[in-house]
C-alpha cells in the first residue's frame, strides 16, 4: 500500500512539473522539485526515527521481561525450599518425635534413660518450632493473602517499637517484586533492631517501589563487600533495583531500596 502511494505521489509530481515547464514556469518547476526533495528527505528521516523509537520500545520490553524472569526465578527457588522443608525435614522430625514418645512409654520416666528421652523430646519440639518459623519466613502466607503492606505490618509486630507508614495504597505487584520488598524490610529491620533500636518503615510507589527503613541508632554504618548490606544491594541490582545508605555519625541511619515495578506495557498496577 505504501509503495502504491509513493508511485501515485511521484506521478502527480511529474505531472505538475510537466505543466509548469509547458507553461514556461521554469523557476516554479525548480522550486517544486526542491520542495519534493525536501519532503522525501523529511519523510525518510521520520520513518528512520520511528524505527529507532520502536526498537527502543522493544528493547525496554525485553529488559522488563528478563527482569521479571529473574525475580520469578528467585521466588520459584524460595517456594521449592519451603516445600522441601515442609515435606522433608519437618516430616522426619515429626516421625522422630513420635518414636521417642513411644520409647518413653517403655522406660521409667525417673530413670536416666527416661530423663534423656524426655530431654530429647523437648529438643525435638524446639527444632520443630524453629523449622516452622523458618518455613513461614521463606514466603509468609500473609504476603500472598494480603499483599506487601499488611505483610510488612505483620513482620513489624515481631519487633519492638517499629512504625510502618504507607501514605497511599500500593499497586498490585508481580509476586517476585512483592517478595523482594518483604525480604528487604525483614533484613533491614533485623539490622536496625540489632544496631539502632526503634525504626520506621516507609512504603511508597510511583514508577518504582520505594522502601525506606530508618532507625535512630548511632549511625556510622557502611557497605562492606561480603557483608549484609552489600548482599542486599547485589540482590536488588539483579533485577534493576538500587540500594542507598545514609548513616552519618550520630545517626540516624536510613537504608532505602528502589525496585522497578516490572509492569508490562498497559498495566497500571492499580485495580
Amino acid at each position: 500500500m505504501r509503495a502504491s502511494l509513493n508511485i501515485a505521489i511521484a506521478v502527480g509530481v511529474l505531472a505538475i512539473l510537466a505543466v509548469e515547464l509547458v507553461l514556461g514556469y521554469r523557476d516554479g518547476a525548480v522550486f517544486t522539485l526542491l520542495a519534493v526533495v525536501l519532503t522525501l528527505g523529511l519523510s525518510r528521516r521520520t520513518r528512520d526515527e520511528t524505527g529507532h523509537v520502536e526498537d527502543h520500545a522493544d528493547n525496554l520490553a525485553e529488559l522488563r521481561r528478563s527482569r521479571r524472569e529473574i525475580v520469578g526465578a528467585f521466588e520459584i527457588e524460595r517456594r521449592r525450599i519451603e516445600r522441601d522443608l515442609h515435606d522433608g525435614a519437618q516430616q522426619y522430625l515429626v516421625a522422630a518425635t513420635m518414636k521417642m514418645g513411644e520409647a518413653a512409654l517403655e522406660v521409667d520416666p525417673d530413670s536416666a534413660a527416661g530423663r534423656l528421652l524426655a530431654a530429647a523430646q523437648d529438643d525435638a519440639g524446639l527444632a520443630m518450632k524453629a523449622l516452622r518459623h523458618t518455613v513461614h519466613g521463606i514466603h509468609p502466607q500473609v504476603l500472598t493473602d494480603m499483599g506487601l503492606e499488611e505483610a510488612v505490618r505483620d513482620l513489624a509486630r515481631r519487633f519492638t517499637d517499629v512504625d510502618v507508614r504507607c501514605p497511599h495504597p500500593l499497586p498490585s505487584l508481580p509476586t517476585g517484586v512483592t517478595a523482594s520488598g518483604y525480604f528487604f524490610v525483614s533484613e533491614a529491620l533485623t539490622n536496625a533492631v540489632k544496631y539502632g533500636g526503634p525504626a520506621v518503615v516507609l512504603l511508597t510507589a510511583d514508577e518504582s517501589l520505594h522502601i525506606t527503613v530508618t532507625d535512630r541508632g548511632p549511625g556510622g554504618a557502611v557497605i562492606r563487600p561480603g557483608h549484609g548490606l552489600s548482599g542486599m544491594r547485589e540482590r536488588l541490582a539483579a533485577f534493576g533495583g538500587t540500594l542507598h545508605l545514609s548513616s552519618p555519625t550520630g545517626g540516624p541511619t536510613e537504608v532505602r531500596a528502589t525496585m522497578p515495578l516490572l509492569l508490562n506495557v498497559g498495566e497500571s498496577g492499580y485495580l
